[in-house]
């Protein structure tokens, strides 16, 4: 989606919030979240609890849930949680060197990550008034990142992109799966780093990456301002229609 787009979507009026607060949203996150958080806007924004962490994987997900989520609930009554993992996952962060690396054994990453994914679900549901959403995984390059880190040997990525976006478009199909069982249909926020690429034999051998615009990141992984707007927004617009009775 084109930076006009994007700013044009932000200019559109937010729905003005009617009705009792049935829920508290809360978004659960690794440290995308806190690039939100920090555009927070008076409206539906103001009213999202954050729960992020740095290099939270969906394990650490699960952990952190069951040590805490009986504590929260406490804390704020029932929650709409929505869920946006998976990022750490499927790629090993090295912190000694501050570069980021594909996961060695993607499939497996991804098994990993569902079945964690699933446990977080059946958790939530341990609370039976509460709601779980799962948001699916924006692709992100790892290129991008070692890049913004001045990378000595940067074209190394260029395939492993490639591998990582397929294996996380292919972990955004299980994750709308397990939505459509839990009868949730969130929205899908890749679309809005998403080139409009017309199906012709130009374009047909194109990488997979090409279909993405990682300019729309500060550094191929993290959203922009004006990114990190949009996002809020959709998740803000998801939330207000859970968590509020008309």
């Amino acid at each position: 989606m084109s930076i006009k787009k994007l700013n044009d979507y932000l200019k559109k009026p937010d729905l003005p919030i009617k009705g009792d607060k049935a829920l508290t949203p809360v978004l659960f996150s690794d440290s995308k979240g806190n690039y939100l958080e920090r555009q927070i806007r008076p409206g539906i924004s103001r009213v999202i609890k954050f729960w992020s962490e740095k290099g939270r994987t969906t394990k650490k997900g699960v952990q952190w849930l069951r040590d805490n989520i009986a504590t929260k609930i406490g804390q704020l009554d029932n929650i709409s949680i929505y869920v946006w993992l998976g990022t750490c996952d499927l790629t090993y962060y090295n912190y000694k060197t501050k570069y980021v690396e594909l996961h060695p054994d993607p499939s497996e990453a991804i098994k990993d990550t569902v079945d964690n994914l699933n446990e977080i679900v059946k958790i939530v549901q341990n609370y039976p008034g509460c709601k779980v959403t799962l948001l699916e995984v924006p692709p992100i390059s790892i290129y991008h990142w070692n890049k913004s880190r001045d990378h000595p040997d940067i074209n190394q990525f260029i395939n492993q992109d490639c591998v990582l976006v397929k294996h996380i478009l292919e972990l955004n199909s299980k994750i709308r799966e397990i939505n459509q069982q839990i009868q949730v249909f969130p929205p899908t926020l890749s679309v809005d780093i998403s080139h409009n690429q017309q199906k012709s034999s130009k374009n047909r051998h194109k990488r997979v990456t090409d279909r993405y615009n990682f300019n729309l990141y500060i550094d191929g992984i993290h959203p922009s301002v004006l990114l990190a707007r949009v996002w809020l927004k959709k998740i803000g617009r998801l939330a207000q229609g859970h968590c509020y009775q008309q």
